[in-house]
């Protein structure tokens, strides 16, 4: 199976010139470092996030002064990852407090899904934001995959097609095989080894992180980690790979 973690690097003036900018970088610190990675074919990435709404009747709790506690949301994500499933997109529940629940849906029904939450169940759900990569690169470095796109924000609705391109950042993903091959079965042996292979995958992809962004001038950008959890990876891979990326792709939710 494949083990990943990954990177978002902000773009504090939201340009998508500034952004392919960081891509370029970056870029350079792959090829620079890793002198037998080669080229693999593009990815693309389509994400749009949902927030429940505040029920009308909802009293706000509070604190022990008394103040107000703000009400914590529910969020629905909707993802494509060419890399995780071409003909898939899928939704990831995310409440305030416990799991969140991943499934899929044919790629073809995923428009009709987002309208569906945003008109008919537009009392329930809210729009926050959209996001893409439309083609992003990919590498092959001994013994990781890295993937590197640029990330495009747009509006829902009428809003859609107001002003210019916006970027809020890249992202950086790299991928470790861990196991005997890259199936969601490759993690068969006991508890003990298992969690030996993922810390020592979880290291790799970060000493390659370190080694892509070392001495690489980011400005005032920040950079985000988020790595798969290792809990219940067995037959569940891409579910985790799901929730890693919804929790970077949800900004601020």
């Amino acid at each position: 199976m494949k083990y990943s973690g990954l990177y978002h690097i902000s773009n504090p003036s939201t340009s998508l010139d500034a952004s392919l900018s960081i891509v370029t970088n970056l870029v350079q610190g792959i090829e620079s470092n890793f002198h037998t990675a080669t080229r693999q074919s593009t990815w693309t990435l389509q994400y749009r996030l949902f927030r429940d709404t505040i029920p009308p009747r909802h009293t706000p709790a509070t604190d022990a002064e008394g103040k107000s506690i703000p009400f914590t949301h529910t969020l629905q994500h909707l993802l494509h990852l060419s890399s995780i499933d071409q003909n898939r997109t899928y939704t990831c529940v995310q409440p305030p407090n416990g799991s969140s629940t991943v499934s899929a849906i044919p790629l073809r029904q995923q428009e009709a899904h987002a309208l569906l939450l945003r008109n008919q169940f537009s009392a329930l759900w809210q729009p926050r934001h959209v996001l893409s990569v439309q083609q992003g690169t990919t590498y092959a470095a001994g013994l990781c995959t890295i993937q590197i796109g640029e990330l495009r924000s747009s509006r829902e609705g009428l809003q859609s097609q107001a002003g210019g391109i916006q970027s809020p950042g890249v992202l950086v993903c790299i991928s470790a095989i861990v196991g005997s091959g890259e199936s969601e079965d490759a993690l068969d042996s006991d508890d003990g080894q298992d969690t030996l292979d993922l810390d020592c995958a979880e290291a790799l992809v970060r000493d390659f992180w370190n080694k892509i962004r070392g001495g690489r001038d980011l400005g005032k950008s920040e950079v985000k980690e988020v790595m798969m959890s290792h809990n219940n990876l067995k037959g569940q891979e891409k579910e985790a790979a799901v929730r890693m990326w919804c929790e970077v792709l949800r900004m601020r939710g």
